[in-house]
């Protein structure tokens, strides 16, 4: 079993190196857990892959704990006190919504199936995806109408959401690019549709906190992406959002 050093006095281990044989993996958790307390080291993680699931019980015995999880590997930690440094644990999924008007004052809506009343289009957003690509995808998925991003125009939180986890979801003020309305996620939509401003804000079947937070933010100018010189590695920033210097005309 191989490892390296971090910053933090702590241990990574390389999952690559686990030996393939039960007996060979305790023998190495041992000397592991010898090296350990010996050299007075923090918290040991390591990330395993699904294939080495067999090998779970044996790292847990070793005093190791479940941390995060994604879906073809689970990080497993070892921390000897409670000061020990641990990782940042995800706490949150990320989604966004989008408020999409054309040129004639109506507004993109979809109802999602076995609910009721309409919502803006949104979805999550992946794993290392932009949420100015994610909302453009989804408006696309849910409606077949090509958007491109203008601004963040706010945004909710919401606790517990899913797997006990917190959400994020930004609002994104949209500009439609066409206009003719093709469901491709007939799965989840059920119907979609353009509605006048007036009349979704107006409609009480539709949600009342959504209704709000549209009439107040539908035509301001937000936060807009934008990219400094600065922005390099190694601490590059995906996306930066900053106000707008002046409404832009709506």
């Amino acid at each position: 079993m191989k490892f390296e050093l971090d910053k933090f006095n702590g241990v990574i281990i390389d999952p690559t190196s686990l030996p393939t044989t039960t007996g060979e993996l305790k023998a190495d958790l041992e000397d592991l857990l010898a090296y350990l307390k010996f050299h007075e080291k923090s918290l040991s993680w390591i990330s395993l892959p699904i294939t080495f699931a067999e090998s779970i019980p044996l790292f847990v015995k070793a005093g190791f704990t479940f941390h995060s999880c994604l879906r073809e590997e689970l990080t497993l930690v070892r921390q000897p006190s409670v000061n020990a440094f641990i990782p940042f644990i995800p706490t949150h999924t990320i989604g966004a919504g989008a408020i999409v008007l054309n040129e004639t004052n109506e507004i993109l809506l979809v109802k999602e199936r076995g609910t009721t009343g309409f919502k803006l289009p949104g979805g999550y957003v992946e794993l290392g995806e932009r949420i100015q690509h994610s909302i453009q995808r989804e408006v696309f998925e849910e409606t077949g109408i090509e958007s491109i991003f203008e601004s963040i125009v706010g945004f909710t939180t919401r606790h517990p959401h899913q797997l006990g986890k917190s959400n994020l979801h930004f609002i994104c003020r949209m500009k439609a690019l066409t206009q003719k309305i093709n469901i491709l996620d007939t799965a989840e939509i059920e119907d979609a549709k353009w509605m006048p401003l007036t009349t979704y804000i107006s409609e009480p079947s539709n949600s009342l906190t959504d209704r709000q937070m549209v009439d107040a933010v539908a035509y301001r100018a937000g936060l807009i992406a934008t990219d400094f010189s600065g922005n390099i590695e190694p601490y590059k920033r995906m996306e930066i959002f900053i106000p707008a210097s002046e409404p832009d005309g709506y």
